[in-house]
């Protein structure tokens, strides 16, 4: 488990708020004072032991509940950086969507702004897609067939 370290002055001030407000309740109705005299008359049941561990518990549980208190804001931190960043993210991905006009002859591709683009020119400007440049067996064919009938 995590040590307890207050890392803000606030912190320290609440606890200071907390042990004073503590002071001035119990000064100010003498519980202890109550619990040593209940204790006392009932000496038989043992009442002084059972209420000393409910103290005990009652700080235990108050001093882990500041502790993770203290790791949830810890954690909401690291939370909050990590939307940002993933924020930050979704904003670099490029994605095409919908439906892409093309023409039906020489497949350029009209953007939103009615201008016609080569296809490699507007994926790579919507997408994060990167083209290299080849030829196909029947465009091979059709482009040079001459040349390589010569050749063979």
């Amino acid at each position: 488990m995590k040590s307890f370290h207050p890392s803000e002055p606030r912190e320290h001030l609440l606890l200071a708020l907390i042990a004073l407000a503590t002071y001035l309740v119990s000064s100010r109705f003498d519980f202890l004072e109550k619990i040593v005299s209940f204790s006392q008359t009932y000496e038989a049941y043992e009442v002084d032991e059972l209420v000393t561990v409910c103290i005990v518990l009652v700080f235990i549980q108050a001093i882990l509940l500041h502790r993770k208190w203290i790791a949830l804001r810890h954690e909401k931190k690291r939370l909050e950086q990590e939307h940002l960043k993933l924020k930050a993210a979704m904003q670099e991905i490029k994605q095409l969507k919908g439906i892409i006009p093309i023409c039906a002859s020489c497949k350029k591709i009209r953007d939103d702004d009615g201008y016609w683009h080569q296809v490699e020119t507007y994926l790579s400007a919507h997408s994060e897609a990167q083209f290299s440049h080849g030829l196909c067996p029947e465009c091979m064919e059709s482009l040079y067939g001459d040349v390589l009938d010569e050749t063979s």
